[in-house]
């Protein structure tokens, strides 16, 4: 039952976030545990043992690539190929993200959707006072009226599985993951942000899949619970 409610969660999260820009989905696998052994047969000292299994949920973070859309907004980024973006998060952690739809904060300083403040190549990006054209190349340098202002730094990890979520779409990496190493020259894309890598219609199918998976298992263990109790009840009524 815990694997099914596993699922369950992977899936139901999937749903609700999968309309942020850059978000990973979560992958759930499935494998057997030993789960004891069951005697077959009515004198249980001379037969054999049955093994019995039981299955247990592995999740994990799917790092594939969404598809690339185009929008008008000149602070919508997305990176091309593997890479995060880094912000730093009110108590003063970095956390990392594939989610580019960032804004200016009222001192002008480059913030994701959240409020936490981007970081740049040599640390928070700060705009003129002027509204001129924004422009990225694919270094990560911005500019601004044709004037560079600062530098988009992208990040990566040796061991991509190593990151939890942190919640809003971002990750973080393990107490005991490496690291992130800073990408030399990411391919940064402006205009365009990243979609999120779920396909609502694929997990709406796992959402009927997994409900009728977790009913079967309960009807499974009530017939189980049912033959066992009269079982009870004969050998009670043999012995009186």
């Amino acid at each position: 039952m815990a694997a099914y409610e596993k699922w369950q969660e992977a899936i139901s999260q999937n749903i609700s976030e999968g309309s942020l820009p850059g978000f990973k989905k979560t992958e759930i696998s499935f494998s057997a545990i030993e789960g004891g052994s069951s005697v077959v047969g009515k004198d249980a000292s001379n037969n054999d043992r049955i093994p019995t299994t039981m299955p247990t949920a592995s999740p994990a973070i799917s790092f594939s690539q969404g598809e690339l859309s185009h929008t008008e907004n000149g602070l919508d980024f997305a990176i091309q190929g593997n890479g995060f973006f880094q912000v730093r998060q009110p108590d003063g952690q970095m956390a990392y993200t594939r989610d580019g739809q960032f804004h200016l904060s009222p001192t002008k300083t480059l913030v994701n959707s959240s409020g936490m403040t981007v970081m740049g190549d040599s640390g928070p990006i700060t705009f003129n006072s002027g509204s001129g054209p924004i422009a990225i190349n694919q270094d990560g340098v911005i500019t601004q009226e044709d004037k560079p202002i600062g530098k988009l730094a992208a990040y990566d990890f040796t061991d991509p599985s190593q990151l939890r979520r942190v919640g809003g779409g971002l990750l973080a990496p393990n107490d005991s993951g490496a690291p992130p190493t800073k990408i030399d020259r990411p391919q940064i894309l402006n205009n365009y942000l990243e979609d999120s890598n779920v396909t609502p219609m694929r997990e709406m199918v796992s959402l009927v899949s997994v409900s009728r998976a977790y009913e079967a298992s309960q009807k499974v263990v009530q017939t189980a619970d049912d033959n066992q109790d009269k079982a009870i009840q004969i050998l009670g009524n043999v012995s009186s």
